[in-house]
């Protein structure tokens, strides 16, 4: 139970009582019948469960943020830089200021019209978004507000744009465009590997003898320095057969580089080392699908031709998964479901064929024959 009592050498009224974890703490009022309502409306919600430390209430969403970034950290640093860069460009500026207790939806909202002003799109608009909601759901977990503010959010329509593949033939041409050392990397990415997955690839992974390759580790640039990792999931590490003429290239490769130790990485710098993306995509990349006319090409959009390559083939959707290394199948579905009509195509006739046996055996009196059905 609280107290009160006049505040000594004053003729102000002074509450007390202890919070939850048994610290004592103060408030003065001029009047008493204040500080009783005071008290009461405390002891109340402490009673409730929904007492919260105003002072901690009230820190400001810059702190707030930085304490959710910091609450996770076995969090991969590429999603770190990545959240730390969302926070600093686009939410700090519109909330950094305000205590977290006092955020209402417009101001969220104003945060999501800001990034369209911007020209941010829809898919990026929909992920930084996703950031601030995880700061506030936080700061409900951590008592710091009753509740977040993100509730009854506009945010744009995602409109799915084709973005471009290529084909087996087309990826051959990439091929013959880009310098020696780096046309078995763009092959890797033509049969499903990311470019971290890619760079961080060590000579010890590939089984020349299985004809199989190893993906388990991950080498990105974060912020200027190299991050190893294990993988975007735990899906991600994976082995998957290699065509052989991947692994052609990439015996070509080392042979040409002289890399035998099982810890080389694969692909290195001209002057050793790791590879830095952005100079790969300025002097390396870029470059080549100039001269083979395929500009806007990402590296990333090579991972996904192979998806759409082996859904052309009629590969089952649970195989694409297992080689692309998504986590979940519903990924793979929405990528690659619809089926490319060279495929489906087939399953049509193979039906007529179905149906013109059925209506040949009831012209001559018969009867198809029952195949047995399972009963549910």
């Amino acid at each position: 139970m609280g107290s009160i009592r006049r505040a000594p050498r004053t003729n102000r009224w002074e509450a007390r009582f202890r919070d939850p974890l048994g610290g004592q703490r103060t408030k003065t009022f001029d009047a008493k019948a204040d500080a009783k309502a005071f008290l009461a409306n405390v002891e109340a919600s402490i009673a409730r469960g929904t007492w919260r430390d105003p002072g901690r209430s009230r820190a400001k969403f810059s702190r707030v943020a930085a304490e959710w970034l910091a609450s996770n950290p076995a969090k991969r640093a590429t999603t770190y830089a990545r959240d730390a860069t969302v926070i600093r460009t686009h939410l700090d500026p519109v909330l950094g200021d305000l205590p977290v207790n006092h955020i209402q939806p417009q101001q969220v909202q104003e945060v999501i019209d800001r990034m369209l002003e911007r020209g941010l799109g829809p898919k990026t608009i929909r992920t930084d978004y996703g950031v601030l909601r995880a700061v506030f759901s936080w700061a409900v977990a951590a008592d710091l507000i009753d509740r977040s503010p993100c509730r009854g959010i506009r945010l744009p329509e995602m409109v799915r744009q084709r973005r471009p593949v290529v084909s087996a033939e087309e990826v051959e041409e990439l091929v013959a465009a880009i310098p020696v050392e780096y046309r078995a990397a763009v092959l890797l990415g033509a049969i499903g590997l990311r470019q971290g997955e890619v760079f961080g690839l060590r000579v010890g992974a590939i089984d020349f003898l299985r004809r199989s390759l190893a993906v388990r580790s991950t080498l990105n640039e974060v912020e200027g320095n190299f991050v190893e990792g294990t993988g975007k999931t735990l899906s991600s590490r994976r082995t998957i057969s290699v065509p052989i003429r991947v692994l052609d290239e990439l015996a070509a490769h080392l042979a040409r580089t002289g890399r035998t130790n099982p810890e080389d990485l694969v692909f290195q710098a001209p002057g050793g080392g790791p590879v830095r993306a952005t100079n790969f995509r300025n002097r390396v990349y870029d470059p080549a699908l100039r001269r083979a006319g395929q500009e806007g090409l990402s590296f990333h959009r090579l991972r996904h031709s192979a998806g759409h390559m082996l859904r052309e083939l009629g590969v089952p959707l649970e195989v694409i998964q297992k080689r692309l290394g998504h986590s979940s199948i519903r990924t793979t579905a929405d990528i690659y479901g619809s089926l490319p009509e060279r495929v489906d195509r087939p399953v049509a006739e193979k039906l007529d064929e179905m149906f013109r046996s059925a209506l040949d055996s009831q012209a001559h009196g018969g009867k198809p024959e029952s195949r047995g059905a399972d009963v549910v």
